[in-house]
C-alpha cells in the first residue's frame, strides 16, 4: 500500500492512539503525533481536526469540551488528557454558553482577569519610542489615558509600572515599519542597512527616485572573465545558482588539494546538466565569474574525470554527503538497488529491470537511504552476487567509509528481496544490524485475530498542501513468528483513505522496539522508492557517464568466487523441461481419449442389448467407427510419450555423468563478460546526490511558506536556474535574480522572505575571493538594456 505520489516527500505523520472507542464513544479516535505536540482527532476514518496539545491552548479546552459535551465519560477524558473532572466540566459549559464573552472568560481560566494584554502591551511598545523623546517623566499617565481611549479598559499606572521599566532599560523596544506594525531592533537595524545600501545606489537610483537596475552592458565578456573589486554591473546567465554558494564553497575542500572540478560538476547539475555532454548549453562565461578556475569543453572535463574517479575522491564525496544531512545523528536507514537498463553493446550481466519487466542487461546501484528520503550512500555494481549477498558487504563498506564506530546499532528497512533463512540467521547473529522486511508469501488471516488487537495507529499523509491530509488507519497483532520464534512478527490490517483494506505482516528481529516505530519505517518506505524517479528525472541518476569496462579477468581479485550449477547442468535442465513441456500436453490428451474411449464402450453394451431397432443400429455404427479412430490416434500418440520417455531418460543419464557445479568465475571469463566500469559514474552520481540533498535542504522553508506541493520544486528551481544582475563591489556583491516567470504577489512576498532569511547567513561568492552576497528578487520593469557597437 502506497502511502503517496509525490518525490522525497518525508512528512508522513504517525500518530499513537491516546483515546479510543468503547460503549459510550463509538466514533471518536484521538491520535498524538511523535512529538506530542498536536492531536489529530477523527470521526470515524475521516480526519475532523487537528489541534495543539498545549493544554493552555483555547482549542486544545474546546476539544476536551466537546467531547464531553459527546457524552465521553469524564474519567476517561481526565485519564487521556491528564485535565481536572471539574475543570473539563467548565470547559462543556463554556462551549454551551450563548453569551461570547462568557466564553472567552471561562475559556481563559485564570488569564481571563487579566487587563494587560499582549495588544495592549504591543501598543505601549510602539508608543514608547515618540513619548519618551521629551523625557519619561508622566509617560505612564499619558499611556494610561491613551489606553482607555483605544481599548476602553481602565488600567492603573501600577500595572504599567513592570513594563515601563524594562522599556527605560532599553529591553523589548520596537520600532515601525512602514505599515505602522511594531519592529524588533534587529528589524530595525536590517531596515536602517537597507536604506544605507539604497543610498549608495544598490539598486542603480538615486535618493527619491524610482528603483531602477543600472544599465546592463550586452557586449561579450574579456577571454579572462572575472569580477573585478572596482565597482560593475554584470547580465550574469546563472546567478540563481549562487543560493547553493555555501555547499559549492564547501565541496572543493573534500581533497587536499582542493579539487575546483567537484565545484563546477556539482553546480552543472544544480543547473540542470545531467550530464558532460549537457554542459555545452551553459554560459561558461558567467560560471567562471561566479566559480572561479573552470574547465570548459567535454573532452577535457572527461580527462578531468579520469584524473578524480578515484576511491579516495569516491569515500571524500560520500563522507561530506553524510556530514550534510546529519547521517551520524540517525540509526533508521532504508536500503534498495537501483537498477538501469543497459543497451549498449558490451557483453554484461543480466539481471531483472523492472522499467521493461523482464531479464535484461543491467547495472545495479545499491542504494541507502534516511528514513527521511535523503540518498546517504550507494555502491555501483553488476548481478555478479545476489542482493542477499550484496546487502552485508555493502552495510558493512558503508559503516567502514563514514568511520561509524563499530558498535554503533542500526537498523535496516528492505524490501521482500532480501527474504531468506539464511540472511535472518546473519542478523540474528549481528548484535549491531537490525533488519525489518516484508514477510514473503504470507496469507491473509481472518480479522480480528483470535487473541484480538495489539494497538492501531494512523499515519497521515499530505497531498497537494498541509491541510490536505489523507490518513491510513492501521491495526496489528504483535507477536512471535509461528515460523521461527526468534524473530517477531507484526500482522498489519490497513485501511487506505478510500476504504479499501489489506493485510500484510512484517518480520523483525528487534524485539524490544515500539512496534508503530517498526511499522511507520516500513509503511513510509515509499519515500526511497520515489527518490529514484526524482533522483532520475531532475539529476540524471540513469546517466551512464562512461561506457568504458573491464574483464572479469582482471575482476579476479576483486570478486567472490562461487560454485555454481555448471552451463552443461543449465542445459540439461532446459531440455528436459522443454520435453516435459512436449510430453504434458499428449499425457492430458491421452487420459482424456481413453476416458471417452470408456465412455463410448458402455454405450455401446448399453445398445447391444436393446431390441434391434433401426436408429440403435445407426448409433452402434458411428460409435464402433469413433472407437477405431480413437485407438489409432492413441496408438500414435502413445508412441510420441514413449520416445519423449525415453530421451528424458537419456537425460537423466547424461545428468548423472555430468559436471553439477563449476566456477561462475572462470565461466564468464570463458563467455568474455565483463562489467562496466564503476569509479567515473560513481563520482558524478555522488555529486548528483549531493545536489539533491543541497537542492532539498533549500527548498524546505520555502516549501513551508508556499504550501503548493503541486510544482513547489519548479517554483524553486525556476528561482535557482535563474539569471540576473550582478552588482559588484569591494566586499560585496548584490545579486539581482530575474527568473523568467512571472510570479503572482504573493508567491514574491514568499521569494523575497526567503531571500531575506538567506541574506541572514552571509553567504559568499564561491570563487575564493570571501566577497559576501546579498540576494534581491528584481523585475524586468527595473532593467534598462543598451548595445555596445563592437565594430
Amino acid at each position: 500500500m502506497r502511502l503517496g505520489h509525490h518525490f522525497m516527500e518525508s512528512s508522513a505523520l504517525t500518530g499513537q492512539l491516546i483515546l479510543g472507542t468503547d460503549k459510550r464513544n463509538p466514533l471518536f479516535l484521538v491520535y498524538a503525533d511523535e512529538d506530542q505536540e498536536q492531536l489529530h482527532v477523527y470521526y470515524g476514518l475521516e480526519l475532523l481536526e487537528v489541534v495543539s496539545a498545549d493544554r493552555n491552548d483555547p482549542n486544545f479546552k474546546m476539544l476536551v469540551g466537546r467531547l464531553y459535551n459527546a457524552g465521553l465519560s469524564r474519567r476517561v477524558l481526565q485519564g487521556t488528557f491528564q485535565v481536572d473532572p471539574k475543570t473539563i466540566q467548565r470547559w462543556g459549559r463554556a462551549l454551551r454558553c450563548r453569551d461570547g464573552r462568557e466564553l472567552v472568560r471561562l475559556l481563559a481560566g485564570r488569564r481571563a482577569g487579566r487587563k494587560l494584554t499582549p495588544e495592549i502591551a504591543a501598543y505601549v511598545r510602539a508608543r514608547w519610542a515618540d513619548l519618551s523623546r521629551g523625557g519619561t517623566y508622566g509617560i505612564s499617565r499619558r499611556l494610561v489615558g491613551e489606553i482607555e481611549s483605544v481599548f476602553k479598559v481602565k488600567l492603573s499606572q501600577e500595572t504599567l509600572r513592570p513594563l515601563i521599566g524594562n522599556l527605560k532599560r532599553g529591553e523589548g523596544l520596537a520600532q515601525t515599519t512602514a505599515g505602522g506594525l511594531p519592529r524588533t531592533r534587529p528589524e530595525a537595524a536590517a531596515a536602517q542597512e537597507l536604506s544605507a545600501e539604497q543610498k549608495e545606489t544598490a539598486c542603480g537610483c538615486s535618493p527619491g527616485s524610482p528603483a531602477e537596475l543600472p544599465e546592463v552592458s550586452l557586449a561579450l565578456a574579456s577571454s579572462v572573465p572575472s569580477l573585478e573589486s572596482a565597482p560593475q554591473t554584470l547580465w550574469c546567465d546563472h546567478a540563481g545558482v549562487l543560493l547553493f554558494a555555501p555547499t559549492l564553497l564547501a565541496i572543493t575542500q573534500v581533497l587536499d588539494p582542493p579539487e575546483p572540478r567537484f565545484k563546477q560538476w556539482l553546480a552543472s547539475l544544480l543547473l540542470g546538466a545531467l550530464n558532460i555532454e549537457q554542459t555545452k548549453f551553459l554560459n561558461w562565461e558567467d560560471l567562471s565569474r561566479l566559480l572561479g578556475s573552470v574547465v570548459r569543453f567535454a573532452h577535457p572535463q572527461r580527462q578531468e574525470l579520469e584524473r578524480v574517479a578515484n576511491e579516495t575522491s569516491l569515500q571524500a564525496l560520500a563522507r561530506f554527503n553524510a556530514r550534510q544531512i546529519a547521517a551520524d545523528q540517525q540509526s533508521d536507514f532504508y536500503f534498495d538497488p537501483h537498477t538501469k537498463h543497459y543497451t549498449g553493446l558490451q557483453n554484461i550481466l543480466e539481471g531483472w529491470c523492472a522499467a521493461i519487466r523482464w531479464v535484461d542487461k543491467a547495472m545495479h546501484s545499491d542504494f541507502i537511504h534516511t528514513a527521511q528520503g535523503q540518498p546517504l550512500y550507494f555502491e555501483t555494481t553488476d548481478n555478479f552476487a545476489d542482493l542477499r549477498e550484496r546487502f552485508f558487504a555493502v552495510v558493512e563498506r558503508c559503516r567502514r567509509v563514514l568511520a561509524w564506530p563499530a558498535e554503533r546499532v542500526l537498523t535496516w528497512v528492505v524490501d521482500r528481496g532480501i527474504f531468506g533463512k539464511e540472511v535472518f540467521s546473519k542478523v540474528l547473529a549481528n548484535p549491531v544490524l537490525h533488519l525489518i522486511t516484508w514477510e514473503k508469501g504470507y496469507e491473509a488471516q481472518n480479522w480480528p485475530p483470535v487473541g484480538g488487537v495489539s494497538g492501531s495507529m494512523v499515519i497521515e499523509r499530505a497531498r497537494n498542501r498541509a491541510e490536505d491530509v489523507r490518513s491510513y488507519h492501521l491495526e496489528y497483532e504483535d507477536r512471535t513468528w509461528p515460523k521461527d520464534e526468534r524473530l517477531r512478527q507484526l500482522v498489519v490490517q490497513a485501511t487506505n483513505p478510500n476504504g479499501r483494506t489489506i493485510q500484510v505482516a512484517v518480520l523483525t528481529d528487534d524485539r524490544k522496539r515500539a512496534a508503530r516505530e517498526i511499522l511507520r519505517l516500513i509503511f513510509c518506505r515509499w519515500v526511497q522508492e520515489n527518490d529514484f524517479k526524482y533522483l532520475d528525472k531532475h539529476f540524471g541518476i540513469n546517466q551512464i557517464t562512461s561506457y568504458g569496462a573491464t574483464g572479469y579477468e582482471q575482476l579476479r581479485a576483486q570478486v567472490e568466487d562461487r560454485q555454481v550449477c555448471s552451463a552443461q547442468a543449465k542445459a540439461l535442465q532446459v531440455q528436459r523441461r522443454e520435453l516435459r513441456g512436449q510430453q504434458g500436453p499428449l499425457l492430458l490428451l491421452q487420459a482424456k481419449s481413453e476416458h471417452q474411449s470408456g465412455q463410448r464402450q458402455k454405450r455401446l453394451q448399453q445398445l447391444e442389448q436393446a431390441p434391434a431397432l433401426d436408429p440403435a443400429n445407426q448409433e452402434r455404427t458411428r460409435l464402433r467407427q469413433a472407437q477405431t479412430r480413437a485407438q489409432s490416434t492413441r496408438q500414435a500418440r502413445q508412441e510420441q510419450i514413449e520416445q519423449l520417455s525415453q530421451q528424458m531418460a537419456e537425460l537423466e543419464q547424461k545428468a548423472e555423468t555430468a559436471q553439477k557445479t563449476e566456477s561462475r568465475l572462470e565461466r564468464l571469463i570463458e563467455e568474455k563478460m565483463v562489467r562496466l566500469e564503476p569509479n567515473k559514474k560513481r563520482l558524478m552520481d555522488c555529486l548528483r546526490v549531493i545536489a539533491h540533498n543541497a537542492f532539498y535542504a533549500a527548498l524546505a522553508p520555502f516549501k513551508k511558506a508556499y504550501n503548493n506541493y503541486r510544482d513547489d520544486h519548479e517554483q524553486f528551481r525556476q528561482l535557482t536556474q535563474a539569471s540576473g544582475v550582478l552588482e559588484v563591489r569591494a566586499e560585496q556583491i548584490v545579486v539581482h535574480l530575474l527568473p523568467r516567470v512571472n510570479y503572482s504577489p504573493q508567491l514574491r512576498r514568499i521569494i523575497a522572505q526567503r531571500l531575506d532569511q538567506i541574506n541572514e547567513q552571509q553567504l559568499v561568492l564561491p570563487d575564493g575571493r570571501g566577497r559576501r552576497l546579498r540576494f534581491r528578487l528584481a523585475n524586468r520593469s527595473e532593467v534598462k538594456l543598451s548595445l555596445e557597437n563592437s565594430s
